[in-house]
């Protein structure tokens, strides 16, 4: 398997990771009304014009967490810092974090680092994208060792 394979499939593990994640917090009653999947709905309704669906939400979720984040991983990683691909995960979905807070969270009408939500929001989202990471790369680095 090559790196961007690799990147693709650590990248739906990552997704699936932080999905289990979501719906358990969700599940716990923490935060009922923060639900990224319907952020993703409301921000391709708006950039794309798609109809009102959560799978709309759902499948942009995985399309992005495994298709684009984990093939782009997968072609950086040996380019970012740190000495695992464990630590060069955690950076990336930092880096990835800092994208959504400046794209995402606008274009679905909640401000720059989801500022609409309030400031929590956006530390939230920053621990779900190095957890995110942090899979990412541990994923990915136990299948370069195979």
């Amino acid at each position: 398997m090559d790196d961007l394979g690799r990147g693709l499939m650590a990248g739906f593990v990552a997704t699936i990771v932080i999905s289990l994640l979501m719906a358990l917090r969700l599940s716990m009653g923490l935060m009922p009304w923060f639900y990224p999947i319907e952020i993703l709905n409301l921000s391709a309704q708006e950039l794309f014009g798609t109809p009102n669906s959560r799978w709309v939400g759902w499948a942009i979720h995985f399309v992005v967490g495994t298709g684009i984040w984990g093939v782009l991983f997968g072609w950086i990683v040996e380019r970012l810092p740190g000495d695992t691909y464990t630590r060069r995960g955690i950076l990336f979905g930092g880096i990835v974090w800092f994208v959504v807070m400046i794209t995402v969270f606008p274009a679905a009408g909640s401000g720059f680092f989801a500022l609409g939500f309030g400031w929590g929001i956006s530390v939230w989202t920053l621990i779900y994208h190095l957890i995110f990471g942090f899979s990412l790369g541990a994923t990915y680095g136990w299948l370069r060792s195979l």
